[in-house]
């Protein structure tokens, strides 16, 4: 007698928590004296800035007796409080204060996550076996550039996957509608960094005419994705940033956000707008490039949501370099996760 063979699942094969930066949150949204919770590579955490400005990030349970720091935790100068017995710690997870008049426990620790806070957003290290960061995201001069604009997903993904998507020149045609794809820098990897650079055409609502856009893509590990956008046909310059963050093992957070560079030139965009100011058409402008760029990312997620990862895939010539991708991929992940991806 024969067994039936087991349902398919769409459940990733891929290990959920790979190594690398992760955007918790936007700068602007974590003022001075705030707490933050939310789960983040399958455990809770609270994210906090102090009254002399310094973020950290840490495990959301006091090591005292156990209380979420995230619910009624508050800031005290440079500590946060736990709501339960007021036990106070620092930015390194020292506790520094207890109500009892007696020394802290020297265990009484937290267990803190390492943080960065570069070009307006707060980034978190991930290593699946403890490791401090080897490497950096590098910082962006944010200077003269417009305030981002972002957007935000919970989904069901994978940041493997989601960043694939940048060397996936296959589906940039059958899935977004671009055409006439270029390649015009091959991609290229150095150590956790990627970058390549390609060129695209597709129809422009508000001109109704084609316009070619260039994308310059630099990776740096699968959490954090910058695309460098020049459409000379507007005399316009963007950055886009792509910032999928592993929630539970199922799930992502997806934000993307766009920065528009101060020089542009209405009249190369269309007359109808070139009496108006140059901050004005730059908002303008930001708003419609975003939009479009949000369109493109919520067009994968029917993908997304129902595909299963296929190793090895069958490839073939016009794919892009999705094989190198995930070859340069391997290293985010432990020694005994690497063999899955």
């Amino acid at each position: 007698m024969s067994v039936p063979a087991p349902p398919a699942t769409n459940r990733p094969l891929l290990p959920p928590f790979p190594n690398g930066w992760y955007t918790l949150l936007l700068s602007r949204d974590l003022p001075i004296g705030a707490v933050r919770s939310m789960a983040f590579m399958g455990q809770d955490i609270v994210v906090f800035r102090t009254q002399s400005g310094e973020v950290a990030a840490a495990d959301a349970y006091c090591p005292h007796l156990g209380a979420h720091l995230g619910y009624g935790g508050t800031i005290i100068d440079d500590c946060i409080r736990c709501p339960f017995h007021g036990f106070r710690f620092d930015a390194r997870g020292e506790c520094t204060f207890i109500p009892y008049g007696t020394n802290p426990p020297p265990l009484a620790r937290l267990q803190m996550l390492h943080v960065r806070e570069s070009h307006g957003l707060i980034l978190a290290h991930h290593d699946g076996e403890g490791a401090a960061p080897a490497w950096e995201v590098p910082s962006l001069d944010m200077t003269g550039w417009s305030p981002l604009l972002v957007k935000e997903w919970r989904l069901r993904g994978h940041p493997q996957e989601t960043t694939e998507n940048s060397v996936d020149l296959g589906h940039f045609s059958q899935i977004h509608g671009y055409s006439g794809v270029e390649v015009l820098r091959e991609a290229r990897t150095e150590g956790p960094y990627l970058t390549a650079k390609y060129a695209m055409v597709r129809m422009a609502p508000f001109i109704r005419r084609p316009v070619r856009a260039e994308f310059e893509v630099h990776v740096h590990g699968l959490g954090h994705s910058l695309v460098e956008v020049e459409v000379p046909a507007y005399g316009a310059r963007a950055r886009l940033f792509v910032l999928p963050t592993p929630i539970d093992g199922e799930q992502i957070v997806l934000r993307v956000a766009l920065s528009m560079h101060p020089e542009i030139d209405p009249k190369h965009i269309h007359p109808a707008i070139a009496v108006l100011p140059r901050a004005v058409v730059r908002r303008m402008m930001a708003r419609f490039i975003f939009r479009g760029f949000e369109q493109d990312v919520e067009q994968d997620f029917v993908i997304w949501k129902h595909k299963r990862y296929v190793q090895p895939p069958i490839l073939a010539a016009g794919d892009g370099p999705v094989g190198r991708y995930r070859t340069w991929a391997k290293q985010f992940y432990t020694k005994a996760d690497v063999t899955r991806v």
